[in-house]
């Protein structure tokens, strides 16, 4: 007797990633869903346009006492981006801090010979917490390759970086730029996760192909799976263009890529779970916008420290899960990014997300939903 060849059945992550790619290229068609993903986008380059219109600090200056004419003075002094000012005294330099340069240098006497003979002097260096973000990164940037054009086969230089004008221990301002990616960065997160991604799901009931699409060897949860990693891509599409244009690169980006990818995963949860309850458009719409305003209010308070609310209005901020994105960032952007001072927020985010997709799961397991 001969075998009869059945046709083979792709596996279930074949099945997955097949379902993801045909719900990226479902969305890239439709002008209305694309418009969606690309608004915190638009609305980010009119207000970095505003921004830059409006402020005349961007300038990169930095304050220097020198005794001695030493090279790296000589070095800062030929860099276009640079705006060197040269004072007569350590103190004219902490004064400086305390208005508008970004950083200041104290150069030792002695110090370009110690250099040479390799002795590995000390650098005083000043920075001005209350800069720009990205000036603070650029100077410290410059600063480092011009040390260690002096010499390559060790460091040249001891610096000891030394803060003016430092804010309190659990709040830290953001420059400009910083405050308008934070708000635009989680925006960017929520619109496709809570608007367009639950619309999709009530979409295919209402219009009857989700029974359908069941009747195959795709599974609902496959179905979850395959919508959701396609949200995940045009979500970090959206935020590498937001981190483009506002200079999200700056501080401890790593750190800022960890509470980026927590936090769209919750969002993706939270969108998922939002999508299986709405039972039509209208509701769906409903549910977004209370769930948007809500989620996206941290980041109205990103310049204003919980210390200084009422009691009442702090509590309720920290109860919002999307406060510990946003208070990751401020210590990110501004390089103070510690196990100390946002290890705890990523680990509430790790277990909301957890959280997210636990109540999917329980509503999967509810009646019917077609």
């Amino acid at each position: 007797m001969s075998e009869i060849a059945l046709p083979r059945q792709p596996g279930k992550w074949a099945l997955r990633w097949a379902i993801t790619r045909n719900e990226i290229r479902n969305i890239a068609r439709h002008p209305y869903h694309l418009l969606s993903l690309a608004i915190p986008v638009l609305l980010s380059l009119a207000f970095t346009f505003v921004f830059s219109a409006l402020d005349e600090t961007n300038e990169l200056i930095v304050v220097v006492y020198d005794a001695e004419s030493s090279a790296l003075v000589a070095a800062l002094r030929e860099m276009p981006e640079v705006t060197l000012q040269e004072v007569d005294s350590e103190t004219a330099v902490l004064n400086a801090l305390a208005e508008d340069a970004t950083g200041g240098l104290v150069i030792p006497v002695g110090f370009d010979a110690a250099v040479t003979n390799q002795q590995t002097p000390e650098l005083p260096v000043y920075i001005n917490t209350d800069a720009r973000s990205v000036n603070i990164a650029t100077f410290q940037r410059l600063l480092s390759e011009q040390i260690w054009a002096m010499r390559y086969d060790s460091p040249p230089v001891h610096i000891t970086w030394q803060e003016q004008n430092q804010p309190g221990e659990t709040f830290y301002s953001l420059p400009g730029e910083s405050f308008v990616f934070l708000t635009f960065i989680l925006l960017g997160l929520t619109m496709p996760t809570l608007a367009l991604l639950p619309q999709l799901m009530v979409e295919e009931r209402e219009g009857g192909a989700l029974p359908a699409l069941l009747a195959s060897p795709v599974a609902l949860a496959d179905l979850l799976i395959g919508r959701g990693a396609a949200i995940f891509f045009y979500t970090m599409l959206a935020a590498a263009a937001l981190m483009a244009i506002n200079q999200g690169w700056v501080g401890d980006v790593a750190v800022t890529a960890v509470a980026l990818f927590l936090t769209t995963l919750m969002l993706i949860g939270i969108g998922l779970f939002a999508g299986l309850w709405s039972k039509s458009k209208q509701q769906c719409n409903n549910v977004a916008g209370f769930l948007g305003i809500g989620l996206n209010l941290p980041s109205w308070f990103a310049l204003v420290p919980l210390a200084g609310l009422a009691i009442l209005p702090a509590l309720f901020i920290r109860l919002i899960p999307t406060y510990y994105f946003t208070n990751t960032l401020i210590y990110s952007l501004n390089g103070r990014a510690t196990p100390q001072t946002v290890g705890l927020n990523l680990l509430i985010l790790t277990g909301c997300t957890i959280a997210a997709f636990v109540m999917v799961r329980w509503r999967l397991g509810q009646r019917p939903l077609v």
